[in-house]
């Protein structure tokens, strides 16, 4: 691609794995992008060059913030922990009023 493309009319472009997750709120959108991509390797762009040791692009920058090898399998809630948990909590439970 080269700057006079279409595809810079979107300043920010971010590759995921789950879009609809990403894009239903701004919570996910930020947890997606900043916690599975890598700066020094994960961040690209159109027309990109090196000027006086810094890095810049002509076009659209693109960060690549999809799950890789390396990265922690997702964290899925157990019902039964939670409902012990919020049992705990629950009035006249040792944690009522702390949790």
């Amino acid at each position: 691609y080269t700057r006079r493309d279409l595809i810079n009319t979107f300043p920010l472009i971010v590759v995921v794995d789950d879009s609809p997750f990403a894009t239903a709120t701004l919570n996910n959108f930020l947890w997606t992008t900043f916690t599975r991509s890598n700066p020094a390797s994960d961040i690209y762009g159109i027309e990109s060059f090196v000027s006086a040791k810094h890095w810049g692009c002509h076009g659209s920058l693109v960060i690549d913030a999809r799950s890789k090898p390396h990265h922690a399998p997702p964290l899925v809630e157990d019902p039964e922990v939670s409902r012990r948990v919020d049992a705990l909590g629950a009035p006249g439970g040792p944690l009522h009023g702390i949790i």
